[in-house]
């Protein structure tokens, strides 16, 4: 049901603009500039790799099933394009009516942090728990080396003062799971491995409470990017749980690539000069420029478009109601390129208001 709505909601958001790929893509939390500003053209951020394990056969499956319901209809054989069917919209307003809460995703904020987050907790529990019990001898939960090495790193620390910290972890986890619902708190607690007691597999958990597999990850990541927002704006009710992210929060939203651009901008480097440097195409730069408009409070947009400009982007947008390229290129200037036109399209809804 929860996933269903979420891609009922971008498919409504998107309709016909794009392929269904974008809306893959955008739930597998791919960090490419379409994927990116395609989040914020279409007011999609929260939903941004939230489904990190999501498969294309699995995707594709779940499209096909809203189809036969009559809540997506293909309108282009060649291309997987759908648009949301007027059924859609009422299943939609009934079905949203559920007390979820859709609007606490915060994908785009989290999605980098919110797999490392559940997992150091996990095996931080598991390691001090059967420790304090002089038991060695377990199964890691976690099978990931660089999140057994952090663990190892604060066990050191914490050694012969277990139940010091694992009460620590009790009292900040009771406090802020009562803010959730019963069964929310019952899903997280389950998920849990102790002393000797495995937790829960996602499939036990569905079947324990009668939920889709879809839905049992999706709760989990919800809960964890609520948890994630209490710890940022309380940080210190929560010492022990904000220590775990501490490390963590501090990363940029750039991609790597486009950081190093920003950098070389900072120092005053032309477009052309950058591309030159890192040996990329100018087009690149241009992605980067807009990754970076995205992010940047100030970005100085007047040094890629003039007001003239702007004014003829924004206008033949508004004349066509569209995001495409193509029907917009053919309505402004031909001095106007792509890269500006795209670069009005990231920035229209932060901006242009």
């Amino acid at each position: 049901m929860i996933f269903h709505c979420i891609l009922l909601e971008c498919c409504k958001q998107i309709q016909t603009e794009r392929t269904a790929s974008s809306t893959y893509h955008l739930l597998k939390g791919r960090r490419s500039i379409q994927t990116v500003q395609d989040a914020h053209l279409y007011k999609l951020e929260r939903y941004f790799g939230i489904y990190n394990k999501l498969s294309r056969k699995h995707f594709n499956h779940t499209m096909d099933e809203l189809q036969l319901k009559g809540l997506l209809n293909r309108i282009n054989p060649d291309k997987i394009v759908f648009e949301t069917t007027p059924a859609a919209t009422e299943w939609l307003d009934v079905n949203k009516r559920i007390a979820f809460p859709f609007e606490s995703y915060a994908g785009l904020a989290y999605h980098e942090i919110t797999e490392i987050f559940l997992e150091r907790l996990l095996l931080l529990i598991q390691t001090l728990t059967n420790s304090k019990m002089q038991y060695y001898s377990f199964i890691p939960v976690i099978d990931k080396p660089v999140i057994e090495k952090w663990v190892k790193k604060v066990y050191r620390k914490v050694k012969n003062q277990e139940a010091k910290y694992l009460n620590a972890i009790f009292q900040e986890l009771r406090s802020i799971l009562q803010h959730f619902s019963n069964e929310e708190a019952g899903l997280f607690i389950d998920r849990l491995t102790g002393y000797k007691s495995y937790g829960m597999s996602i499939n036990q958990l569905s079947k324990k409470y009668e939920l889709s597999i879809d839905d049992v990850q999706l709760i989990i990541v919800n809960m964890i990017h609520r948890l994630l927002s209490v710890l940022h704006n309380e940080n210190d009710k929560y010492p022990f749980l904000s220590f775990i992210i501490n490390d963590l929060t501090s990363a940029t939203l750039l991609s790597n690539s486009a950081f190093h651009t920003s950098q070389l901008l900072l120092q005053g480097y032309s477009v052309e000069k950058i591309a030159s440097i890192r040996d990329l195409k100018i087009n690149t730069i241009h992605d980067h420029l807009i990754e970076i408009a995205l992010y940047e409070t100030n970005f100085p947009l007047h040094h890629y478009v003039d007001n003239l400009e702007q004014q003829e982007i924004l206008n033949a947008i508004k004349l066509t109601n569209s995001s495409k390229l193509k029907e917009i290129k053919r309505r402004v200037n031909d001095d106007i390129s792509y890269f500006q036109i795209r670069l009005i399209l990231a920035l229209q809804n932060k901006q242009f208001k």
